[in-house]
């Protein structure tokens, strides 16, 4: 496997209707950007507002200690 990060930004809505735009950053331990991509979206899945994936790219990181 090999990592890799992505970036998301989510619009949410304040409680007057005015949109706020976040950036969530994610490593992902996948395959390939498409793997990667397609865990970002079951991330989100059942999530009601909107969100856009601005990049997936591989990571220089090659290990995890945990």
């Amino acid at each position: 496997m090999s990592y890799w990060t992505g970036k998301v930004v989510i619009k949410t809505e304040d409680e007057r209707g005015k949109v706020k735009k976040t950036t969530e950053q994610f490593l992902i331990d996948a395959e390939s950007a498409t793997e990667a991509e397609t865990k970002i979206y079951k991330e989100y899945e059942g999530w009601n507002g909107e969100f856009e994936i601005q990049g997936v790219n591989k990571s220089r990181i090659i290990k995890i200690l945990a």
